[in-house]
Parts: structure tokens; sequence; C-alpha cells
């Protein structure tokens, strides 16, 4: 009976966050949210350890680990009520991964006694700085990036505190996105709230407690027989390359060495490159989320995301290195770090298993395009990643245009930024061998041509594999490179900078963004020609790859 109990208890929690994403994204106002899904979901316990997590962007993982414990030096327990709401977005504060990424906590509360906490993530379009969108590569502190919001109540018993919302909204150039989003927040940890309530309700808060802790031992003892049974045990080194840091144009080395041991994982990083001058830094909760989303991308897909998962591994990085900034280093674009960095990692645990082992991916490309709408008159901010290419996998092609690693938001459908911003779409295609060869094909990358359709625009933009390509692995080419051009084809044809912010662009001006190839696994001359034909036929591979690469003549 009590397994029976701990495992339907264990599923309505997981129902439960992905209830209050569900609502989260259908109630949203800015589409970044409400289309690409830049958003998560979490319950956390009274303590704050993570109960259950509903990750669209894995990133969002940091934005729980050290939330409620924030909350409640600042405000203790005794001293909340029900209808209180919570705000922050502090990276050295409350874990939160950058100032973009605004999370809304609620107190849960059963028969007059504190239990958990409901928290909704969402990326903001703008929270303030130096730029539109807050999000800029070659910002040199946190200070140039936005906001910086400690936990501050914005609901006090259910009545909204108007002043503390209104010093928040003014700080974005997108208020009337940001009160929706926020608005939003609020509807899905209502929706949590209710179902935790439920589940207390129903089983009693004896009984509750007592499953809650069996649960996150159970997910504990899952991952490390996981581990067990699928890694071997040693130590493991990786290193991969972040183009440059934004500034200097310096490349960033990201090391990891793993070491598998009775069912645990220690990730050291200290041989990664010492903090930089720019947004690509990486706060410590971010590298936390990394380690998580490797290990159960590689090791159990389907184990579920809390507090258990957490306990199977041990992150060692130095304060003041890469990935792991200390105060008032800028953060903002810390995920095209970390993206590198799970290759890395990710290419450890593939030496432990060989048999999940994968090459390097092409990272989205970051643009946020902003200016004043002609038509409405209202200024705009158009926030997107654009996907690059997933590295082949051991025994299989990698996936084209696909967001890996770190970032999961979906594509921002043409139809909707046409309707919602003043641009227009004008090519959009993959982009001829740009997926490294291989016996496995690493996954293609994108080319989009947008010509702006706006008065005083600019163009922010962050990147990686730009200079260095995804490499290939066990005998695999590299994939291709990514690239920004502002009206390719035209005598004004200019290459924009791998990191820039505040370009301006001209009503009518066209931005090309070409996004990087995963790398290839295998040598290409053991590839099946039957899917060298088909790659060919769908305009995948070029003639010259087909004949020159993998020997197979159309």
């Amino acid at each position: 009976m009590a397994h029976a109990e701990l495992e339907i208890i264990a599923s309505a929690f997981e129902a439960a966050t992905h209830e209050m994403a569900a609502s989260l994204v259908r109630t949203a106002f800015s589409p970044n949210v409400k289309e690409r899904a830049d958003c998560s979901t979490a319950i956390c316990d009274a303590s704050g350890r993570a109960l259950s997590l509903m990750t669209n962007a894995p990133a969002h993982l940091g934005s729980t680990l050290r939330l409620v414990s924030a909350i409640l030096r600042r405000f203790p327990v005794e001293t909340l009520q029900p209808g209180d709401a919570f705000l922050a977005n502090d990276p050295y504060i409350v874990g939160v991964t950058h100032l973009n990424d605004c999370t809304v906590a609620t107190p849960v509360f059963h028969d007059g006694r504190l239990v958990a906490f409901s928290a909704a993530v969402a990326h903001h379009s703008d929270v303030g700085g130096r730029v539109p969108g807050s999000e800029a590569g070659d910002s040199v502190s946190i200070f140039q990036e936005g906001i910086r919001v400690p936990p501050v109540q914005i609901y006090a018993a259910g009545k909204p505190r108007a002043d503390v919302l209104e010093m928040f909204l003014l700080n974005s150039r997108m208020p009337h996105y940001g009160e929706g989003d926020l608005m939003a927040q609020m509807a899905s940890c209502a929706r949590g709230n209710a179902r935790v309530q439920e589940l207390f309700a129903k089983y009693g808060h004896a009984t509750m407690l007592s499953r809650i802790d069996e649960m996150l031992d159970a997910t504990e003892r899952r991952l490390r027989s996981r581990i067990r049974s699928e890694l071997k045990e040693g130590t493991y080194t990786a290193v991969d390359w972040l183009d440059e840091d934004g500034v200097s144009g310096e490349r960033i080395r990201l090391a990891v060495t793993l070491t598998v041991k009775d069912g645990h994982l220690t990730l050291d990083l200290s041989d990664c490159s010492k903090q930089i001058a720019s947004g690509k830094n990486v706060p410590l909760t971010h590298s936390y989320a990394t380690a998580y989303f490797c290990l159960k991308s590689v090791v159990d897909p389907f184990v579920p995301t809390n507090e258990g998962l957490y306990r199977a591994v041990t992150v060692i990085a130095p304060e003041g290195s890469v990935v792991n900034a200390v105060a008032p280093a800028a953060v903002s674009s810390r995920n095209m770090t970390s993206m590198i960095l799970a290759e890395a990692v990710n290419n450890a645990l593939g030496q432990a298993a060989p048999a999940r082992s994968v090459a390097a991916g092409g990272p989205g490309q970051g643009c946020i395009s902003a200016g004043a709408d002609p038509v409405s008159g209202r200024y705009f901010i158009n926030y997107e990643n654009l996907a690059g290419g997933q590295g082949a996998r051991c025994n299989a092609d990698g996936m084209d245009v696909v967001m890996i690693n770190m970032t999961n938001t979906s594509n921002l459908p043409i139809e909707a930024m046409e309707m919602e911003f003043p641009v227009r779409i004008e090519r959009y295609e993959l982009v001829t061998d740009s997926g490294g060869a291989g016996k496995f094909r690493g996954g293609l990358g994108i080319l989009r041509d947008m010509r702006l359709l706006a008065d005083n625009a600019t163009v922010s933009l962050r990147s990686s594999r730009q200079k260095f390509p995804a490499p290939g692995m066990a005998g695999g080419q590299p994939g291709g490179l990514g690239t920004f051009l502002r009206n390719p084809g035209t005598p004004q044809e200019v290459r924009l900078a791998m990191t820039t912010s505040g370009t301006p662009l001209a009503n009518g001006d066209v931005l090309r963004v070409v996004s990087p190839g995963g790398g290839g696994y295998g040598d290409p001359r053991e590839r099946d020609p039957a899917a060298v034909k088909r790659d060919l036929m769908e305009g995948k591979i070029s003639v010259e790859a087909a004949r020159g690469i993998y020997s197979v003549n159309h």
C-alpha cells in the first residue's frame, strides 16, 4: 500500500508541474513565453528541496536551487500568509541564472502550516539595462544588464504590492509584456498551490512528509543504480572551446574531469578559464544545472527531476572561474558558455558509456532585434535563439535544426513573428553540407533572412561555433560554422561580429543568421550509400560532398 501511495504522490507532483507549465504558456502575454515557451515550473518543499520540475529550458533548473532559502532569510516562516507571492531574479542572491529569468514563488499552506512553495520561471523580454532585451555578451558587469531583484513581496495576503510592481515594470522597455507574463506566472503558481493542497488534504500532513522523503530517496537510488549499470568507473577528461569572450576576442577553455565511482559522479571544472570581463560568465547554479541535465540525458532521461537527482552529482567549480563567476560579473549570455560546457561534459560521459556517446553540436545563435514599430507606434523587442544542428550519435544521424543542451525553447513561428513585430522573413532553409560528415551525419544548421521594417532599429547578437566548429567524433568531420551578415548579397554586405550589442539597422535592412551544424560520427566512407543518396536528393549534402567525402556517385 505504501509503495502504491508513493507512486501516486510522485506522479501527482509531476502532473502538477506540467499543469503549471501549460497554464503559464496558455496565459502568457509575450511571444517569448506564449510561443517559444521560454519558461519552467517547480514545486519545492518548505525547506526548498525540489520535488518536481517541468523544465522547458534546462537552464532554469538553477532558478530553484537557492530560491526558497533566500526568501525565508528575508521573510521568516511565521510572517508568511496564504496569498503571498514573491519575485526574484538576482543570480548572486537567489541563484536565478540571469536577470531575464524572473521567478515568482508562492507559499503553500495546509491546515495553517507552510508545506511547500510553487514557483514559475519566465524569461522576460526586457528587464532594463544598457541594451534592449537586457542580454548582451559584451556587457562588462551585471549592473549593465538590468534591474536586480532580491526576493521581494509582490502580493501580501492576496493583495498586490503596487509600489513594488510599478518599480519592476518601470525598468522594462516592454512593461505590457512584463505585466502580462507576471500575471501568467501568478496563475501558474495558483495551479501548483491547489494541487499540493489537494494532496495534503487527501493523505494528511504526516504521510505526505514521509512520502516526500521516500520519493527523493527513491530517485537517488534509481539514479545511482543507473550510473553503476551504464557508466564504467574511472576518470575521464574532455575540453571544448568557446569562440571568444565577447570583449577581447580571447577564446575560453571549458574543461571537465569526470570521476565515476560507486554510483556517484564528480565533475571537476577547475581547469576552466578564469572569470571573464563579459556577459558570457556562468553563475554556479547554472553550472549545477548543466551537470544535472547532462547526467539525466545520458544516464536516465526519464528519471524525475528532483532533489534526489542532485545528490548523485558533486560539482567542483572554483570561485572566480568562468563557471562560477562572482559579483559583479556580467552573466546575461551565460547560456552560450554553458552550451559548450555541456558538450565537454557529454564527451566525458560518452567515454564512460561509449554506447551513449554523441559528437558535439551546433548551439543556437542568439538574436535580439528592437526598434520603433511604425504601425503601432510602440517599441518592440523580438528575442530569439535560432537552432543549429545536433551532433551525430554513435548509432544515428544528428537531428537537423534543433535546440540542444541547456535550451529547449520552441521556434517562433514566422506567422506569429510577423503579426507581432515589424519584420518579414524572406528566406528560411537548411544549410547544405553544414552537418559534419561521418558514418552518421551531424545535424544541419539553418539560414534565415529577416528584413527589418522598423525605425531606429538595433540588433544584439551572441553566438558560439563561429570560429571553432563542433568537432566530429571517432573519425567524423566537424560541423559547419555559424555567421551573421547584414544585407547579404548586396554591395552593402557586412559580416557582423560574433558578439555585438545595439548595432544599428536601417528600416529595410536584412539580417542573415546562419546557425552551425553538428559534428559527424565515424568514418564518412563507412556511411550507407543509400543514406548518402537520400541526403543528396533532399539537398542536405552537395554533389561534391557525395563524391569527394563519401565516395558515392549519384
